[in-house]
């Protein structure tokens, strides 16, 4: 099946460059990356689809891509005596610019697809999205539902979730029906790629995606400048950390990526045609992005700057633009549609950002069209409104700069405190960053300061306007994720909004404006460029060594099959406080497992369900032992998941990586003649294991965990779940005197230990007592400052007798 598919898209990707050879713009290579892309979105329009009648299959993708290949081929040859001849153009680039441009292309897929980030966990997009693209492979659509929720509902009432994360319950369907929180076509593809290749298949699609855009964004930047531009934005563009961290996970921003540049270089290229059908096809294809991401609904304030550019400096290509803006709006409508019907708590959940969407959607449209009526209604007007810009061209020219230059230095100097003293922020954790700042950590501030004079590339000369589109769209990105990229708990998920053209753009812009300083010979222009590259290339390696050749959570997918293979084969009911297990080992894994919300009501009811024979198990990190109830706790299995991952902070960026594991066990729960007295519970932990964290501390081979020169928490977690009872906490290292520590429960907003100073310079005992009788996320906090030089060796845990 797997060898039929390939060669049923070879089959396409000719067929396709057959009925695209006529269009003597496209080159060959422009003819093959055209082609593929094509295909490739064909394939995922056909399993978006099917997903949504429920009905998705693999070998039916492969039927309608054979079937859609044939009518073409057949159109082809019919009606290729009538002229429709194919023309095959010549090899746009230079063979040496092909032989670089090929190799490096191979060698950015074995960057992309090499190191896949391993994320199954169910606590974020990542995981979330890994797992609908298994569930729709497995059941043909969005099966999600759970067949015991009336049971338990009726069991265990509110001390139990019967929803996931980002799998909710509609009120108005019942209990039993549930819809997934996110637009649907990334986990279709997702589908494709695990029908393909299994589970590295399906962490493996976005590289594909990254592959193709490696040959756009060269295309697109080569026909603004020269081969020694191209290559060097294309090489910081492929290097960047955020490019590589965003396509090797499973996130759907690399193909709103992808559909940007695709439709960029499709637009420079046919820009002065006046095929409207062209036109009409293209933005069809900028429209998909509406089906993949609610940002794809932002476009359309860039498209009305981008008719108001046409009409003033290239009127006669603004009905063009028309058709290209009418599919683009179609699709859109479309998408809106689907989406309410079918992603309707995503949108309920988002419906401030909604609203504002509604509101540019309506002015956007309606701009454009008065821009159509004007254009024929009023073309002296406008005739009059190009001559009096064009004899002010330089003062524009000198406001333009004065408006960017203040907007930089708005996000850089104000925005951040402006922002903090209006809301009224004490706290540091929910301070706003300066994303300005953040921003220079994936493009270097030496050549951001270039990116200014591309604004005058491409609004005050010619030559950029086939590409004026991706300035466009770039440009407010840009802007606009950097006043608020809308999401922060993170350094790499806040690169999520800036990956899909923020930083692309910043890269090729920079590059650019050195080729546009008005006031420079070529010489020092390429001197600059040249010095530019070098620094910049050796700045973005040391920020991508992070993650260069290392897989993320690398034994995550290993972890789950062999904690789900040791499981017991009897049919039992499993329940845990942890999120992000919920949903894989639902969903992948077969497991009917429930969310608890209160562990104390949920035991006191454990015993209903044990009335009606079911097999009871609860999974989390802590023993039971203690516990005063008519139960019995016996322990099962171990889940043991380990891989690095960066250190997850927006205040820095992630200098080294850290153990990201979990350490959960498994018990299974009986009824008990008596009730346990005083039984002990002793816990010891290297700090890198047992599922304690870290935002400032490196951690060591040994795992032991060293503060390095930033101030924050040094070590958190392991969220036990405990009983209540007297108990002594250790901590043993060095400069502990330098530290504060706590302990808190639910999450944090509790606290059962008030902040106390070391004393002690290698050790550190504190005693607290849990009065409740059982408590859920329990952590042990150590804080520090900027080099304070303390080291944790070991941690433990055990309760004072009574």
């Amino acid at each position: 099946m797997i060898f039929f598919f390939f060669l049923i898209f070879l089959f396409s990707v000719a067929v396709y460059y057959l009925f695209l050879s006529r269009y003597r713009e496209l080159g060959k290579l422009g003819l093959t990356i055209v082609s593929t892309s094509l295909v490739l979105l064909w394939i995922g329009l056909t399993a978006f689809l099917l997903t949504a009648f429920g009905i998705y299959r693999f070998d039916r993708v492969i039927y309608s891509i054979t079937f859609f290949a044939s009518i073409g081929l057949a159109s082809f040859l019919r009606y290729r005596s009538l002229g429709l001849r194919e023309k095959f153009s010549v090899l746009e680039i230079g063979k040496k610019e092909l032989l670089f441009l090929v190799l490096f292309s191979l060698f950015s897929f074995y960057l992309y697809a090499g190191f896949p980030t391993q994320y199954i966990d169910g606590g974020r997009d990542q995981g979330q999205y890994t797992i609908f693209g298994y569930v729709i492979a497995k059941t043909g659509g969005f099966n999600l539902d759970v067949p015991d929720s009336g049971l338990i509902r009726n069991i265990f009432g509110n001390s139990v979730l019967l929803d996931y994360q980002a799998i909710s319950l509609d009120p108005r369907e019942g209990i039993d029906r549930r819809f997934p929180a996110f637009f649907h076509l990334l986990p279709a593809y997702l589908a494709v790629g695990y029908d393909l290749f299994g589970m590295y298949g399906l962490f493996g699609i976005n590289s594909v995606f990254g592959f193709l855009s490696v040959f756009l964004f060269y295309l697109v930047v080569r026909k603004l400048s020269s081969p020694l531009v191209a290559s060097a934005a294309l090489v910081l563009y492929v290097l960047n950390v955020s490019q590589l961290w965003n396509i090797r996970s499973t996130l759907s921003e690399p193909i709103s990526q992808f559909l940007i540049l695709f439709t960029a270089y499709l637009l420079q290229t046919f820009f002065k045609t006046k095929n409207t059908f062209l036109m009409s096809s293209i933005g069809t294809i900028f429209g998909i992005s509406c089906l993949l991401r609610i940002d794809g609904f932002t476009y359309f304030p860039a498209l009305a700057l981008y008719s108001v550019y046409l009409v003033i400096v290239s009127p006669k290509y603004f009905k063009n633009f028309l058709f290209f803006f009418l599919s683009f709006s179609l699709v859109s409508v479309i998408a809106a549609i689907y989406s309410h019907y079918r992603s309707v708590m995503y949108i309920e959940a988002h419906w401030a950002y909604v609203k504002l969407l509604i509101i540019s959607f309506f002015f956007s449209v309606s701009f454009v069209l008065v821009e159509g009526v004007a254009l024929k209604k009023m073309p002296t007007t406008l005739e009059d409104l190009r001559a009096w810009l064009k004899n002010r061209k330089k003062a524009l020219r000198i406001i333009t700069y004065i408006f960017i230059i203040s907007l930089i230095g708005f996000i850089y100097l104000i925005r951040s405190d402006f922002v903090n003293e209006l809301s009224n922020t004490k706290t540091a954790d929910n301070k706003e960053v300066n994303f300005l700042l953040a921003f220079f950590w994936y493009v270097p501030f030496w050549l951001f300061i270039f990116l200014p004079f591309s604004f005058d590339l491409f609004l005050f000369r010619k030559k950029g306007i086939r590409t004026s589109f991706l300035f466009f769209v770039g440009s407010l990105l840009l802007f606009l994720y950097l006043l608020d990229p809308k999401i922060h708990p993170d350094h790499f998920w806040l690169t999520r909004r800036w990956v899909i053209i923020s930083i692309p753009f910043a890269i090729l812009g920079s590059f650019l404006g050195i080729q546009s300083i008005p006031v420079l010979k070529q010489k020092w222009k390429t001197s600059i460029l040249v010095l530019g590259f070098l620094s910049g290339l050796t700045y973005t390696i040391w920020r991508s060594n992070l993650i260069f050749f290392r897989p993320m959570m690398g034994a995550y997918l290993e972890g789950y099959e062999r904690f789900s293979g040791s499981l017991p084969a009897d049919e039992g009911i499993y329940f845990t406080t942890k999120r992000s297990i919920a949903s894989p080992l639902r969903y992948m894994y077969g497991r009917n497992i429930f969310l608890i919300q209160n562990s104390l009501e949920f035991l006191n009811k454990v015993p209903k369900l044990l009335k009606l024979g079911k097999k009871v198990y609860v999974i989390q990190n802590g023993d039971f032992s203690g516990y005063k109830s008519n139960l019995k706790f016996s322990k099962v299995v171990n889940l043991d998941l380990k891989g690095k991952f960066p250190i997850e902070s927006v205040y820095k960026f992630p200098e080294f990586l850290y153990h990201k594991n979990l350490d959960l066990q498994v018990f299974k729960i009986e009824t008990s003649d008596k009730i346990p007295l005083g039984e002990r519970i002793e816990m010891i932990w290297n700090p890198a294991n047992g599922g304690f964290l870290s935002k400032v501390g490196k951690i060591e081979e040994d795992g032991t965990i060293s503060a390095t020169r930033h101030r924050g928490p040094l070590v958190y977690g392991p969220f036990l779940t405990l009983p209540g009872g007297k108990y002594e906490l250790q901590f043993i290292g060095k400069n502990f005197q330098n530290a504060e520590f706590d302990v808190v429960y639910n999450q944090g907003s509790d606290r059962l230990l008030e902040s106390q100073k070391g004393t002690e310079d290698n050790s550190k005992t504190l005693l607290f007592e849990v009065k409740l009788p059982i408590v859920d996320d329990l952590e042990f906090r150590v804080f520090v400052e900027g080099k304070s030089g303390v080291k944790i060796d070991k941690i433990s845990l055990k309760r004072i007798p009574q």
